[in-house]
Parts: C-alpha cells; sequence; structure tokens
C-alpha cells in the first residue's frame, strides 16, 4: 500500500476557486474607501463648525451680548452677524467671496485651505447645508437635492437663549 502525502492538483485548484469566489463577493464589503474617506470629512467639517461656533459664542459672550437676538462680532477683521450669541445662518458671497458668517468663522479660524470649493454651501431659512461636491455629479439646486444624498452636514442657528446653534451630521449615504 502507498502512503499519500500531499494534495492532488484537482483539490488545490477548488480551494483556489473558492477562494477567489469568496474573495470577489466579500472584499467590497471591507473595502470601501471612498465611503470612508466622505464620511471622515464631514466629520472633519463637523469639528470645524463646532469649533467656530464654540469661538464666536465665547466671543459674544466676552463682549457680552450672547443673548442679544441681533449682534454682531469682529473676529480676525470680520464682522460676523450673532443669532444669541452663535453665527447667523447666512451666506455672504458679495462681502466675502464663497464665505459668510459661520463660514468665515472656519475659515478665519482654522486658517486658510480648511474651507475651499470641495463643498458645496446652501442657505434654507436658518440653516446652513454642506456638502462634498464630489457627492454630486452636478451641483444641486437646492436643499432638498442635497439632503437626497444623505451625506451633509446642516448647521442650524440658534432660535433663543436657551436653543443653541446645532451641527447635524447625515453620513448614511456616504
Amino acid at each position: 500500500m502507498r502512503n499519500q502525502k500531499g494534495f492532488t492538483l484537482i483539490e488545490l485548484i477548488i480551494v483556489i476557486v473558492v477562494l477567489g469566489i469568496l474573495a470577489v463577493t466579500a472584499a467590497p464589503q471591507f473595502i470601501n474607501f471612498s465611503s470612508d474617506a466622505r464620511t471622515s470629512s464631514l466629520k472633519g467639517m463637523e469639528g470645524s463648525v463646532k469649533g467656530a461656533m464654540q469661538l464666536t459664542y465665547s466671543k459674544a459672550a466676552i463682549e457680552g451680548v450672547e443673548s442679544d437676538e441681533d449682534a454682531t462680532v469682529e473676529i480676525k477683521g470680520t464682522t460676523i452677524e450673532l443669532a444669541y450669541g452663535y453665527p447667523v445662518a447666512t451666506l455672504d458671497t458679495a462681502t466675502n467671496g464663497n464665505n459668510g458668517n459661520i463660514i468665515s468663522v472656519i475659515d478665519g479660524s482654522f486658517g486658510d485651505g480648511v474651507i475651499t470649493s470641495d463643498w458645496i454651501y446652501i442657505v434654507d431659512g436658518t440653516s446652513v447645508s454642506i456638502a462634498q461636491s464630489s457627492t454630486f455629479s452636478e451641483a444641486p439646486a437646492d436643499v432638498t437635492a442635497l439632503e437626497a444624498s444623505e451625506c451633509f452636514i446642516q448647521y442650524s442657528e440658534a432660535t433663543g437663549e436657551n436653543a443653541p446653534a446645532t451641527v447635524t451630521v447625515t453620513d448614511d449615504g456616504c
């Protein structure tokens, strides 16, 4: 009787085919770098917006206007309109290029290059929605189109002394 050691060529081919099928079906579930990158960018922008909110509120508190419904503060040479100590949700393209209020504070506070053309800003009443332009094949026309992407940040201005500004991240569609 012959003592057989090892695998036959057929057995090895079957194992390699099965592993190949598993790799093709399972790998995309574990390796999704573009989605992770978009989510990380949103989280970074969320941190910038929250930092800007707190910086502005601190400046308003120092000047004693944190409880005023309509006030302004100057941060690094830029006048910021406030509602109860937080930046109002407007985008003033005439005075500051692509920036305005909350965006100006982020840009001024965190240095050049934080706010670039890679981001889309849409104002809707008392909120600014922010999304990455790479999420869209063409720029969204309104906030509804931006929100349909389910990959955006929304800054909502303060509505009262006990209702501070909020930042909401929606990253389900990233």
